[in-house]
């Protein structure tokens, strides 16, 4: 495992913003599943408990920027976070093979291995939960101390938008766009999917650094995921595996996953813990960062109690 202090989204956003967090960040490389590189990074008390931060869908590890730069999430826990691959710095291979189930468990599983001592809490966003469903079917959830879904389910709803929805048609165009080898055509929908992550607009800088690593993801990659997605659901069977203590964050106006899917989850899993944030979209960690940052601690340090 090599250390990489400059990556390339780091430079690639270095004149978009200065902020103390970079000069805090340790960056490394390690192989994922079939040696794909991953981009790795770590912060805060590497003697603390650890959480493990995974993104969404054409993400990167900045979308955490407001847990890693937390005072007090930096004091207590040793925080971790990773580009998936196919986005942000890590390899992004172009066979439709190197995604999907297998790949995702064997990454996290690597990621786990190589960062932390202890098991770690994982903190999983949007298609981030399909990432960590894919690992804990593969290799259960011994190596895990907690889990908390945000804007994400193990267990879908039927009852998906439809056409009656008001943002039906914009997502549809949406994801059609991202999906484009033209640029601009590219560019517009994912700008578009960025104001759609939050219910209220986001700082006009902040949308431009979001717009900027989703960028990042190829649209050969955004392909291969989204018809993946579409053709199958890799949460099947493992609520019963899951014997962990469970946060359910959700927005109550989460214009891309149904809130409904959070009730369903919680009925699955009775003993989660189910924080509604109304008002808020499908990224409360950045539309209610105080919020989030102290109920993820509570969480976390409940669940290092238990270890």
């Amino acid at each position: 495992m090599r250390n990489v202090r400059t990556p390339f989204a780091f430079l690639l956003l270095a004149s978009a913003v200065e902020t103390p967090i970079y000069a805090a960040l340790d960056f490394t490389t390690l192989q994922g599943a079939d040696g794909v590189q991953l981009s790795v990074v770590q912060t805060g008390n590497r003697q603390g408990p650890a959480i493990l931060f995974i993104h969404g869908f054409s993400q990167s590890y900045l979308c955490w920027e407001k847990q890693l730069s937390d005072p007090r999430l930096k004091m207590r826990f040793h925080l971790i976070a990773l580009d998936l691959r196919g986005h942000g710095a890590s390899g992004k291979p172009s066979d439709a093979a190197a995604y999907g189930g297998e790949a995702w468990a064997g990454d996290i599983a690597a990621v786990i291995a190589a960062t932390s001592e202890r098991r770690p809490l994982v903190v999983a966003w949007s298609m981030g939960g399909s990432v960590l469903s894919s690992y804990i079917k593969r290799n259960g959830i011994s190596h895990i101390s907690g889990i908390n879904l945000i804007g994400s389910s193990f267990v879908w709803t039927s009852v998906q938008f439809g056409p009656r929805d008001p943002y039906y048609r914009a997502r549809v165009t949406m994801f059609e766009q991202m999906q484009s080898n033209d640029i601009l055509v590219n560019m517009t929908g994912t700008r578009a999917f960025v104001s759609m992550l939050t219910a209220k607009p986001l700082a006009a800088q902040e949308a431009d650094i979001l717009l900027t690593y989703n960028m990042l993801t190829p649209a050969y990659v955004r392909r291969i995921i989204v018809a993946k997605s579409s053709a199958q659901h890799d949460f099947d069977d493992v609520t019963p595996q899951v014997t962990v203590p469970v946060l359910i964050t959700f927005g109550t106006d989460d214009k891309l996953a149904p809130y409904q899917n959070a009730i369903n989850t919680k009925r699955a899993l009775p003993a989660a813990r189910l924080s509604a944030y109304q008002g808020i979209g499908h990224a409360p960690f950045l539309e209610a960062p105080e919020r989030f940052n102290r109920e993820l601690e509570e969480f976390a340090v409940a669940a290092s109690v238990r270890q």
